[in-house]
């Protein structure tokens, strides 16, 4: 079982265009024990100034950093399942080196795990396939978009799972491999939180940026920052 997730952070803006930090964790469950790489952060330019999609530029540069992560841990841990924190309809490129690779993708925050998940019930360990999705760089490949509850009592959410036809076995593969925290998968929950960016990292680096490089990081004021930082606990 490998969970990979990943975050970034908009640090200002370097001749024009956005200065981000890219940073990635992968979380690899063996039997009872778990190992935990960090890969980051990494400042980067983004390479567009501005997204022609609904996605900002910052998400767009994530998703592709994601993207080459999760090609590189599929080669070291093929014929396994890949666990990812996003709607595989999302991701730019499935991450696949071998027949036996299952990949699947968790959303929380889903409207269609909000609409269907009354239909679960209180049982446990259950789920719907709603619908098949095609994933256009992959002729004749499908995604099985379902809403599963794996706990009882647990979060009803969106579960992708590729390839389309393995959705009950991967999904019963994460119930008995994984640890579940209120029905969510634990190796992600874990990869998650070793993601995201802690306020030292930013300092650190636009602390380098600047003194090292003579770069001049010009910052938008964030209201919402400014605001709530004293009581959002970090």
């Amino acid at each position: 079982m490998v969970a990979v997730d990943g975050s970034v952070v908009q640090l200002g803006f370097a001749g024009g265009r956005p200065l981000l930090s890219l940073k990635a964790a992968v979380v690899i469950r063996s039997g009872s024990s778990m190992r935990v790489r960090v890969v980051g952060p990494l400042p980067k330019l983004a390479s567009v100034v501005q997204s022609s999609s609904t996605d900002s530029v910052a998400l767009i540069e994530l998703r592709r950093f994601e993207s080459l992560v999760q090609k590189l841990v599929s080669r070291e841990a093929p014929e396994s399942v890949l666990l990812l924190d996003m709607p595989l309809t999302r991701v730019p490129e499935l991450p696949l080196s071998a027949d036996g690779t299952s990949v699947i993708g968790i959303a929380k925050n889903s409207v269609l795990a909000a609409h269907l998940g009354h239909l679960l019930g209180k049982a446990e360990r259950v789920a719907l396939l709603a619908r098949r999705a095609q994933l256009l760089p992959y002729p004749g490949g499908e995604v099985g978009v379902t809403v599963a509850r794996l706990e009882k009592g647990g979060i009803a959410f969106r579960a992708d799972v590729f390839p389309a036809d393995r959705w009950i076995d991967a999904l019963s593969d994460v119930v008995a491999s994984d640890a579940l925290i209120s029905g969510y998968p634990e190796t992600l929950t874990v990869a998650h939180a070793f993601s995201r960016h802690s306020w030292a990292e930013i300092a650190a680096i636009k602390s380098v940026l600047e003194r090292r490089y003579g770069l001049r990081v010009h910052e938008e004021v964030d209201v919402r920052a400014a605001v709530l930082s004293p009581f959002d606990g970090r």
